[in-house]
């Protein structure tokens, strides 16, 4: 059966031979290796495994948080956004290129989220839960963290605060803990006259330090009054119970636009989480902001490749519901990525060819083209025409840039966000899973040691010592 096999395959060059080849081969049979050749003008992705693939830039990372590093100088402290396993791109990957650029303490929301990013950088940061807990699972790893001092959880009301320090009491820990001021969010935290009194209950707590004061600010991206207006609300509180609150507590209230909007909202800490991802700055609404839209770098590329092409008429249309028809004979290109693919759907019928790709012509020339009809669950069509002018199977093959890293162009991920009636976050988090994950860097990441205290460690390490 082998022999035959290797008979049979062993002079084919195709993609579906080799994948048999392959797939023969992870049963227990053995065969030489085969190659294929590529596509002079493109990679091709492989037929039977990848039909796009995300780029994750490491570099860009490094990039963007030396950026925010100058932008809030070093007496203030980066704590990079992981939720949702970094934005869809991988926290085993992201969080530990984050520490080793500088990052003093990440945040996610979840307790299973925590675990997952403690693991990916070895513990060697503080770790901030956003969500409410009021109970604490007795896990092997959550319990590492907690006598390290680097979990740090957030209060949210009173209620919150007595499970909390019920938790700890059980668990037999000192935790450290946030405290979520409402300030106009009406969504976590406590009101101002709740959170005076939360502050001096953790001052008088055995089991609680108090290591975070942060609110979070409901129009920081485009209403400056406002926001002005929501860090008064904040400082007032901060201010009335100084007294009770250590000297070496984070304060911290602002996101990728408030830090980018003043100065003044940088406090002690910044919160993040587009900024570190290249993106955020496209949206904000501020004449004269801290960084620019080209100081940040895009970590995130998305490619794919023309699987077919045709000519049509004019006055024929495509896809379902006749959406787009052509007005004189057109080329017409189809990209095997859909909306299983995180690829967005138009939520305005008037958006219908408004949504661009970046397209490497036959000759080689970078060229964008609309994307035309109605998205499909595992491809879309783009009109070509005008870009090549001469038979269109010359463009199977052909790269097909889904999101570039150019902040001007117009596949870059917030304009595509945009058309789309998305935010960049939410496009980010919906790139679906089964797209291959690449990542391009120039070094490893490095992480000082296997813990990197920071002032608000030490005090819940010695504490927990002590306890045990």
């Amino acid at each position: 059966m082998v022999e035959g096999l290797r008979s049979r395959y062993k002079c084919s060059t195709s993609a579906c031979a080799i994948r048999m080849i392959e797939r023969v081969s992870w049963l227990g049979m053995r065969f030489p290796k085969c190659s294929v050749r590529t596509h002079a003008r493109s990679r091709r992705h492989d037929a039977m495994q990848d039909t796009s693939t995300l780029d994750i830039d490491l570099t860009a990372i490094d990039h963007n948080m030396s950026v925010l590093r100058r932008a809030v100088g070093n007496g203030c402290a980066l704590c990079p956004i992981v939720k949702a396993d970094a934005y869809g791109l991988g926290v085993g990957r992201v969080a530990k290129r984050l520490v080793g650029a500088g990052a003093e303490m990440l945040a996610v929301y979840s307790l299973r989220q925590a675990i997952e990013t403690a693991a990916a950088m070895n513990g060697a940061v503080p770790i901030l839960v956003l969500m409410p807990v009021v109970d604490i699972p007795r896990e092997d790893e959550l319990v590492r963290l907690m006598l390290a001092g680097q979990l740090h959880l957030v209060v949210h009301d009173e209620a919150n605060l007595a499970a909390l320090e019920a938790c700890a009491e059980s668990i037999g820990v000192t935790l450290p803990v946030h405290l979520e001021i409402d300030v106009g969010m009406s969504r976590g935290g406590a009101n101002p006259s709740e959170a005076s009194r939360i502050i001096r209950a953790v001052h008088e707590s055995r089991r609680l330090l108090l290591r975070g004061v942060f609110a979070h600010f409901s129009h920081s991206r485009y209403d400056a009054a406002r926001t002005e207006d929501q860090l008064a609300r904040y400082s007032l509180v901060v201010e009335a119970n100084r007294r009770f609150i250590p000297t070496n507590t984070y304060e911290h209230v602002a996101s990728t636009y408030a830090l980018a909007r003043d100065e003044r909202y940088h406090r002690t800490m910044v919160r993040f989480g587009l900024a570190w991802l290249g993106y955020g700055i496209d949206e904000l609404e501020a004449n004269a902001p801290l960084i620019t839209r080209d100081a940040l770098r895009p970590v995130v590329r998305w490619s794919s490749t023309v699987v077919g092409a045709k000519v049509i008429a004019a006055n024929c249309s495509v896809g379902y519901g006749a959406r787009w028809t052509a007005s004189r004979r057109s080329t017409i290109g189809l990209i095997p990525v859909g909306y299983a693919d995180g690829f967005p759907v138009a939520r305005l019928p008037a958006a219908c060819g408004q949504q661009m790709i970046g397209v490497r012509t036959p000759h080689g020339t970078q060229a964008y083209a609309p994307v035309i009809g109605a998205i499909n669950m595992d491809q879309i069509t783009v009109d070509l025409t005008d870009l090549y002018d001469s038979s269109a199977n010359d463009w199977i093959g052909c790269e097909a840039e889904i999101v570039g890293r150019n902040v001007d162009a117009p596949n870059h991920l917030p304009r595509l966000a945009a058309q789309s009636g998305l935010i960049v976050h939410e496009l980010l988090t919906r790139l679906n899973p089964r797209l291959t994950r690449v990542v391009s860097s120039d070094s490893l990441p490095t992480i000082a040691g296997s813990v990197a205290p920071t002032r608000s460690v030490d005090d819940a390490t010695r504490a927990n010592s002590a306890a045990g």
